[in-house]
Parts: structure tokens; C-alpha cells; sequence
């Protein structure tokens, strides 16, 4: 399988959770990186995800997909209300996170899907730039 990792970084005081995916994504993986998050101390419930899938692919069934938002329901009360915009650029993460975004309805977050930064941080009403959010890649890509 090929090599699968992820980082993340916590900006409290802009209210922005940006995490970089790499590779071949599975459920199990995704799960164990969430709880990861939630767990570190400098997260806050309710902060805002610019999630960057750009170097990834989904490896997961609608079951799948489904059991993840599951995973998410069950984390609710930690997650708080958000939003989460999720950057992607090939079908395979159109698709799969589409159907994450209509089967999460019910949970107490807004999603949407972007191609480019500046559409997703207008959405989040952030005040990062698109030039910060490059710099924010490149030093968690390198960390």
C-alpha cells in the first residue's frame, strides 16, 4: 500500500485547523488521525478546517465513508460547530468527499468543497491569506 500520512496545525488565535493529507487515505487512518486532533490540548471546539486533499486519494467504500460520519457524529460534542472547507483537485476526492458533505448533514458542521485557497478562506470568513496558507503547507510538509 502506498505510504499514508497526514499533519496538522492548530491556530487558535485566527480559529483555523489546517490539515495536509498525503497519500492513499483509509478509514482506519482517518479515524486514528482525527482522534489525534481532538486529543492534542491546543484544540478548541468549534474551530474552523481548511483541509487541504490535493496529495491524496480516497481508498474507502460509501460504507465506509458513511462509518466515518458515523465516527464524527460520536465526536460532536468535542467538535463543536464548524466549518470545514476541503480543497480537492482530482475525481476520486470530488467524489468522495461529495458524498461525505451529503451524508454529514445531520451533524452540527457546514462543509463545502473547493478547487482553489482564496474561495475557501472567503467562505471560512478567514482572515489568512491564500500566500499564508501556501507558507502553512510548506512548513508542515517539511515539519
Amino acid at each position: 500500500m502506498a505510504k499514508q500520512y497526514a499533519k496538522y496545525k492548530i491556530y487558535k488565535d485566527r480559529n483555523l485547523l489546517i490539515e495536509y493529507y498525503f497519500g492513499k487515505l483509509d478509514l482506519n487512518f482517518l479515524k486514528e488521525f482525527k482522534k489525534r486532533i481532538i486529543s492534542d490540548p491546543d484544540y478548541i471546539s468549534g474551530i474552523n478546517c481548511f483541509i487541504n486533499f490535493k496529495n491524496a486519494s480516497f481508498n474507502l467504500t460509501t460504507q465506509e465513508i458513511s462509518e466515518f460520519v458515523g465516527f464524527i457524529g460520536q465526536n460532536s460534542s468535542k467538535l463543536g460547530k464548524r466549518k470545514l472547507a476541503m480543497i480537492t483537485n482530482s475525481p476520486n476526492q470530488v467524489v468522495s468527499t461529495s458524498l461525505y458533505k451529503i451524508l454529514q448533514q445531520d451533524l452540527n458542521q457546514s462543509v463545502e468543497i473547493f478547487s482553489t485557497y482564496e474561495k475557501a478562506l472567503k467562505w471560512l470568513d478567514s482572515d489568512v491569506t491564500a500566500q499564508e496558507i501556501t507558507e502553512f503547507l510548506k512548513e508542515l510538509k517539511n515539519s
